[in-house]
């Protein structure tokens, strides 16, 4: 695992228990919490859930975090910095762990691995669908 992956991994693992001793994502909002790359942005993911007794795909997790992303980038750059996300304390770190190349701005390519990488450390049985209890796990 290369070095940056190292930081950002520890931070995805850390993050439930943080949010917890926060109070926690009130509702179930897997990816659209502060512990998810979706905290930077914030907004309701339940638009693009299709059937939330099957929980999610990372697909329809995807589909929702560009959306967001694409609300977010203001100037329409291609890319957002950091005054275009939620200025919390969790949305600045959950930024500054997704700029995988430390140029202060967050693309697509850079958002998409990092998501990646937190649905797969929370969807335990590796079927590649997200559910309830596999969220709340962590």
């Amino acid at each position: 695992m290369s070095r940056p992956l190292l930081p950002a991994l520890g931070l995805l693992l850390a993050w439930p228990a943080l949010a917890a001793a926060q109070g926690g994502t009130p509702g179930w909002s897997p990816w659209g919490g502060p512990d998810s790359p979706g905290g930077m942005f914030g907004g309701d993911p339940s638009e693009v859930i299709r059937d939330p007794a099957r929980g999610v795909s990372h697909d329809e997790v995807w589909t929702w975090l560009r959306r967001r992303f694409d609300l977010a980038d203001r100037d329409q750059s291609g890319s957002i910095e950091q005054g275009e996300v939620l200025t919390r304390a969790e949305a600045l770190a959950l930024f500054r762990a997704a700029d995988a190349n430390r140029d202060g701005k967050v693309t697509p390519e850079e958002l998409k691995p990092f998501s990646e990488q937190w649905f797969r450390a929370h969807d335990s049985n590796n079927d590649g669908v997200l559910t309830r209890r596999e969220a709340t796990q962590r």
